[in-house]
């Protein structure tokens, strides 16, 4: 890419055709080398990163927009882009099928592949300049486990091969592969795909991740078989476990990797569990945590669970009163088991009925599958239906879900203008509002979110008192 300029006669010829001036950067009597060359950058949440690569090798992500721009250097000082102009007659980038003549271009590759930019800069001795990109576009890397099955069980003490398999995509025919599998024993663990994380309160899954030694580290084309017992009998004693009547979950996990000799590197991983089966015997327990959402911390449940087989016959009828624990319930293996939950105490909590399978010698642990939802808003009625007019209005406010957060700002609706009130032992005051017969709306929401929007009660004062009358559900068409 470097080029010397000619003597100082030819120089100035050559200036003079471009529009040669007293302050040209190369004037009469230069001799310098000019040298072209192409730089890459892509746009990230903190700003603009540029891309170095190692050689003309290039290696970028398939769905990305990246810049490529033009740069110059004389005698080894690169040129201000404001004064690159005066140093090159003219140049342009060559996209293999596509001519493009810009200082700057951007480019989305929405397809991988390979492909072929070069930067052409012809000099003022009529000879081009070339840089030259070889890029290579990858494929986004994707993994996904298969085996064994998510929720599966297996023999925590057969020396038997356990057979570990994923399933993956995105490899170029440019790349290398390296898949390693992590496994653990924990509890109170939640499957998180959205960040391929294993999430506790204070921990994550690559966090747990980091403590461990893989079990296995090989090529991703192919899975792996890793020989048993996964869990050793020395373990499960130092830990005091008796699998007669315990089942362990197993989280497993697998970073994968694809790379190339020159450096780059792309990333992509999955997380999957299975369960260990109990070693004596052939009944089976379920594992029973309801999730109540937007449940203030603290706040008291009464649930009552039945469980129904699939022909009809009640099986179990209990009261689970205990949030974010879990309660283990014995029962024969079936098919179409039902459980029905119904809260008791807030009663503005709805779940859903939801039917299992009980594998034989497993357990089945519920602890995202019975839901409640406070889908109810507040209600509030007037504390009596007449006040005098130098009396505070007075609403009861009452919600049996989630509640209503203490903190937040309160306010009624009086024929749309905002009027403020007290909240204090689930109880509204304010001040009459209302000159003539108005509307009165109640918008407070719960922790939920559920609010009123529809209902209202009319105020209307008469010579010495205040009518309140309601509810009333207002239409669209009045809206």
């Amino acid at each position: 890419m470097n080029r010397l300029f000619f003597g100082a006669a030819l120089a100035c010829l050559f200036l003079f055709v471009a529009g040669c001036r007293e302050d040209a950067l190369i004037g009469p009597g230069d001799i310098q080398a000019l040298q072209a060359y192409m730089t890459i950058g892509s746009y990230s949440e903190n700003g603009k990163i540029y891309i170095s690569p190692s050689s003309d090798s290039i290696y970028l992500q398939q769905g990305f927009r990246y810049t490529f721009e033009a740069k110059y250097l004389v005698g080894g000082h690169e040129i201000r882009p404001d004064s690159a102009q005066e140093v090159y007659r003219s140049h342009f980038w060559d996209l293999g099928d596509d001519s493009v003549n810009a200082t700057i271009l951007e480019h989305l590759f929405d397809s991988a592949g390979y492909y072929l930019f070069v930067l052409n800069t012809i000099d003022y001795g009529g000879d081009t300049l070339k840089d030259t990109a070889h890029i290579f576009v990858s494929t986004p890397l994707s993994i996904h486990l298969s085996a064994p099955a998510e929720g599966s069980s297996i023999e925590p003490l057969s020396d038997d091969y356990v057979e570990m398999n994923w399933d993956i995509s995105g490899i170029d025919p440019w790349e290398k592969t390296s898949c390693s599998i992590y496994a653990a024993v924990a509890d109170d663990i939640q499957l998180n795909r959205a960040s391929s994380y294993f999430s506790r309160p204070t921990s994550s899954w690559l966090g747990v991740l980091d403590t461990l030694d893989p079990l296995y580290t090989g090529d991703c084309q192919n899975g792996a078989l890793l020989k048993g017992p996964l869990i050793s009998e020395e373990w499960l004693k130092r830990n005091g476990f008796n699998l007669r009547d315990t089942s362990l979950t197993v989280y497993w996990g697998v970073k994968a990797t694809a790379y190339t000799e020159n450096g780059f590197e792309e990333y992509s991983s999955d997380v999957s569990m299975f369960n260990t089966l109990f070693l004596g015997g052939d009944s089976s327990v379920i594992q029973i945590k309801p999730t109540y959402e937007s449940l203030v911390t603290g706040t008291s449940v009464s649930t009552r669970i039945v469980l129904v087989s699939a022909l009809g016959d009640t099986l179990k009828d209990f009261l689970y009163d205990t949030p974010k624990q879990a309660t283990s319930v014995k029962v024969a293996p079936q098919t179409r088991l039902r459980l029905y939950a119904h809260e008791t105490k807030l009663t503005d909590y709805e779940p859903k009925t939801i039917t299992i399978d009980v594998p034989e010698r497993s357990m089945v642990r519920l602890a995202d599958s019975i839901v409640f939802t406070d889908k109810i808003p507040p209600k509030a009625a007037p504390v009596k239906n007449d006040f005098a007019l130098s009396d505070s209005i007075k609403f009861y406010f009452m919600d049996m879900g989630s509640g209503i957060n203490p903190t937040q700002k309160k306010f009624i609706l009086a024929d749309y203008d905002t009027v403020d009130v007290a909240y204090e032992s689930s109880t509204l005051t304010f001040a009459n509002p209302c000159r003539r017969e108005c509307k009165i709306k109640i918008p407070i929401p719960d922790n939920a979110r559920n609010r009123n929007t529809e209902l209202f009660w009319t105020m209307t004062p008469f010579k010495d008192s205040l009518h309140i009358a309601g509810p009333f559900v207002q239409t669209e068409e009045q809206q």
